[in-house]
């Protein structure tokens, strides 16, 4: 069994070995380079390290779509090799049995004549959908034989005098033969340009410590608008669900047991812990499967937001949250777009004693 970041661009839904994910991060400002070839749109820096990114309309002969603030990038990395790609949404992580990934599709889909197909490693079909799983080392190898010159001073671009051309005088998307814009998504308003600027000069922050190796890959989801992140190592799979078996004589914060591919999993609301409102679970409800010393349970949630690394040092005490959740089960806080997130205490939850059913009523 193996672990795809899946993700959506264009319409097109697509899946990354999930263990290639350095991080995923919303849309920042990047820099164009001029002599790179049109779907190498720019780069970024990366707490010191120059990022070349990538858009996937481009790479496969489509035309470009106009980029919004909603936008992500993915970074992955392989063999050294680090490239970002555009996304229009990060969906999930998936859990794929390579028995159901095919080499090439029916004669008669209409994804048949998708182009650039060596960059393809295989498809999965699904109830209404393909899912297009890339060929990491092909599409990372493809990158590093451009020989891009990625010398640049990124700390001492000044965004802020870029010139941003009026309504009339913005360009079309871009086609793979149509000439590179010297600004990056020159559409973007004053405001989009500010917002753009402010995530590039926060990625860019050169860390206190030279060495990384201490930084966690945490994940981050939303629950009843507020922001909450696990240790991404805790982290099994991301799934939908429509049904569950309810459990008697639990606490109301246990939702029930679903089957997951033949093992019975405990789903917790973990809303009524952190004294949130509980929600109406609908259909295609989301859920993290988490992993604590070998016990297995999901996690309801709202939307994954995010995946990033996290430097220990910068966490502070729960008490710094400024809001009415009960910070019993947090490990503490840390800034994430302009509120607090609340690092979840997964032991305590998992293996405090919460989620003892009394089979004695």
């Amino acid at each position: 069994m193996n672990y795809y970041l899946t993700f959506t661009h264009n319409n097109l839904h697509y899946g990354v070995p999930a263990t290639a994910v350095q991080e995923v991060f919303l849309l920042p400002e990047i820099t164009p380079i001029p002599e790179a070839p049109a779907d190498i749109i720019g780069t970024i820096n990366v707490r010191g390290k120059i990022v070349p990114i990538m858009d996937l309309n481009l790479r496969f002969g489509y035309t470009a779509v106009n980029y919004s603030l909603n936008n992500s990038i993915i970074v992955l990395n392989w063999q050294e090799i680090t490239i970002g790609i555009v996304t229009d949404r990060v969906q999930t992580v998936k859990s794929i049995d390579s028995e159901v990934i095919t080499p090439e599709l029916s004669h008669d889909h209409p994804l048949l004549d998708f182009k650039q197909e060596k960059f393809i490693g295989g498809f999965l079909q699904e109830d209404d959908r393909v899912l297009l799983l890339l060929d990491l080392e092909s599409l990372l190898r493809y990158v590093d034989a451009q020989e891009l010159n990625l010398d640049l001073d990124l700390d001492t671009l000044i965004l802020d005098d870029l010139e941003i051309p009026a309504e009339s005088d913005r360009p079309k998307p871009e086609t793979p033969e149509s000439p590179k814009s010297p600004i990056f998504f020159p559409s973007a308003t004053p405001y989009e340009r500010k917002v753009l600027q402010k995530r590039a000069e926060s990625l860019r922050q050169e860390l206190k410590l030279k060495d990384i190796t201490g930084l966690k890959p945490v994940a981050v989801f939303s629950l009843n608008q507020e922001f909450f992140g696990i240790d991404l190592s805790l982290i099994q799979e991301f799934i939908t669900f429509d049904r569950v078996t309810i459990v008697p004589c639990s606490p109301p914060f246990i939702i029930g047991n679903i089957n997951l591919r033949g093992e019975i999993v405990t789903l917790i609301d973990i809303r009524s812990l952190f004294n949130l409102p509980r929600s109406i679970h609908a259909k295609n409800t989301k859920a993290v499967i988490v992993n604590v010393e070998g016990i297995t349970a999901g996690l309801l949630i709202d939307t994954i937001q995010d995946i990033f690394m996290l430097d220990p040092k910068t966490i502070m005490d729960a008490s710094a949250l400024e809001s009415d959740i009960d910070r019993s089960y947090l490990q503490g806080v840390i800034p994430y777009q302009e509120k607090m997130l609340g690092l979840v205490n997964l032991t305590e939850i998992i293996l405090g004693g919460s989620l003892l059913v009394d089979e004695a009523v």
